[in-house]
């Protein structure tokens, strides 16, 4: 132990002399390629890191790009819903007006079938008068007429009878 305490002068010697020459021997051999693999890789890694930000920075172009084309969609989806909402809105107004006019020309018809209905009816109805005042008359007077004249004279009264008081018409001929 008392060796190691205190140092020799030739143990010294080789051990600083192996140490320098080892030094030299790698400073030729390999820390020059080792240094350089040093470089090489921090490069790497800077390229690295710039490529990375610019991948980013695209990404983050890219999503701003598709939020706005996101953004148009929204409002041109909604543009073309109230587009249609309108013209649902114009198709349903269209089809009640076509329907008011339709329900319109029903009433007007079935108006007018009625009043020509009614003027049939009223002149059924002062033949059947005349037919049965022919009748009443001919019993009533016993007398012989032919059917024409009782019918004719019947029209005649009753001609007679719708000028003097209008309130009692039955209808026009």
């Amino acid at each position: 132990m008392e060796a190691l305490i205190k140092p020799e002068f030739g143990l010294m010697f080789w051990t600083i002399l192996c140490f320098v020459l080892l030094t030299v021997v790698l400073a030729r051999t390999a820390w020059g390629p080792l240094m350089k693999a040093v470089d090489d890789r921090e490069r790497a890694i800077k390229n690295d890191r710039r490529a990375a930000e610019t991948a980013k920075a695209e990404a983050e172009k890219a999503r701003a790009e598709l939020e706005a084309k996101l953004a148009e969609l929204k409002a041109e989806m909604a543009r073309r819903l109230e587009e249609a909402r309108a013209q649902a809105s114009r198709e349903k107004d269209s089809v009640i007006e076509e329907a008011r006019r339709s329900a319109a020309q029903i009433v007007e018809s079935s108006r007018r079938e009625i009043e020509a209905q009614k003027l049939e009816a009223a002149r059924d109805l002062r033949n059947k008068v005349a037919e049965l005042s022919v009748l009443a008359a001919e019993r009533i007077l016993l007398k012989q007429l032919d059917r024409r004249a009782n019918t004719d004279l019947a029209s005649r009264y009753l001609s007679e009878l719708e000028k003097e008081k209008p309130e009692l018409s039955l209808g026009s001929n």
